[in-house]
């Protein structure tokens, strides 16, 4: 009979997603170190995406995995390199252990080449997915009820690794030279010198049906900078500047609002986000990883569910037109002017921001400085 915790001396995690998908699988990486102490634990992530686990003290080391590209925010630098290439790659280590957090044919195939004698994932349904399934050794069901956090969990529950609500909290890192990076444009010292709250404004995203209305934006921002006295920050990349000064030309607020996009690396946003008092954002990385600095995070969700992707964290919530039958629809749209976004109320994120920059404090995992 096969055992329920396996031993393992070795151990891969396939995560090869982005931004977002792979700063949630922190909970799941703190508690797979938890249980094997002394193992070694390998990630494979997306070239650009991998980046957000830089520090993290769970693993010894990350493989990055390069062999497409079709999102503005996981592309790599040089060649792509060959699925076959990965698979000898993945076989020199001889891992006794390979939990597959994607549900691809192509990641189940490429722990079962990996020779490892354990192959912990989800089993979908289907009859397109009987062969996926077969690959794997012990296979989680896949529920979609769930937020992506304790779905991920469920994969350590499944071998009898017990995870605690408390043991959930997100986490992230930043070094004191990130840091520096972002106090050497000289922005941000002027507003802390005078004691100032900043809040940041995260409207840019890769896919154009999860876009805010700018003119709804405007009014947001006008009113908690108004209101709240909180300091508009916008992050995004070099493709997102026009936009942010349009957005500032819009609220009246081009003497005021700080726009760093286009202006840092992954790692220094990160650190950015950890020094703001809010943040707001549409449903992206920006807002996990906001929430992952214990920053109290806003997301702003139309055609997405929230249930699986809101903000981790009881300081973080999801704003959404629950009245809409059609959502979530997940790009599935029978509309033609995304009503879940286009009208929903600036009035009522902005109450959203309200109760949760006035509410009370928790104690969760602070962010960490390496």
């Amino acid at each position: 009979m096969i055992e329920r915790k396996p031993t393992a001396k070795t151990i891969l995690v396939i995560r090869y997603r982005f931004i977002g998908d792979t700063i949630l699988t922190v909970p799941f990486l703190r508690n797979l170190r938890a249980a094997y102490p002394n193992a070694r634990i390998d990630v494979l992530t997306g070239p650009k995406s991998g980046e957000v686990l830089d520090g993290c003290p769970y693993i010894d080391s990350q493989i990055v995995y390069d062999t497409t590209r079709f999102h503005k925010y996981d592309s790599g630098a040089g060649k792509t390199r060959s699925f076959a290439s990965y698979v000898w790659q993945l076989r020199k280590p001889k891992y006794d252990l390979v939990f597959v957090l994607k549900r691809s044919f192509s990641s189940s195939l490429l722990a079962f080449l990996t020779g490892a004698r354990r192959r912990v994932g989800y089993a979908m349904k289907g009859s397109g997915q009987i062969v996926r399934n077969l690959l794997l050794t012990d296979k989680v069901p896949w529920r979609e009820d769930i937020h992506e956090v304790d779905s991920l969990i469920s994969v350590l529950e499944a071998i009898d690794i017990v995870v605690p609500p408390e043991q959930r909290a997100l986490e992230s890192w930043v070094s004191e030279a990130e840091l520096a990076k972002v106090n050497d444009l000289g922005l941000l010292a002027p507003l802390q010198a005078a004691g100032k709250k900043m809040v940041l404004i995260h409207a840019a995203a890769a896919h154009p049906d999860k876009l805010y209305p700018l003119a709804s934006w405007a009014a947001l921002i006008k009113r908690l900078y108004q209101e709240l006295e909180l300091v508009p920050v916008f992050s995004g990349d070099q493709q997102d500047v026009a936009l942010y000064q349009e957005l500032a030309t819009l609220s009246s607020l081009q003497s005021v609002a700080l726009n760093f996009a286009g202006r840092l690396s992954l790692r220094e946003s990160m650190a950015l986000y950890s020094q703001m008092s809010l943040a707001v954002c549409v449903d992206s990385g920006p807002a996990h990883l906001c929430a992952a600095a214990q920053v109290p995070t806003i997301a702003i969700f139309g055609p997405t569910d929230p249930v699986r992707w809101r903000p981790y964290g009881e300081r973080n919530a999801a704003v959404f037109a629950s009245a809409l039958p059609c959502r979530p629809c997940n790009y599935h749209k029978v509309c033609h002017n995304r009503e879940c976004l286009t009208e929903l109320s600036p009035d009522q994120i902005f109450e959203k921001c309200l109760n949760m920059y006035r509410g009370p404090q928790t104690g969760a995992l602070n962010v960490s400085q390496i």
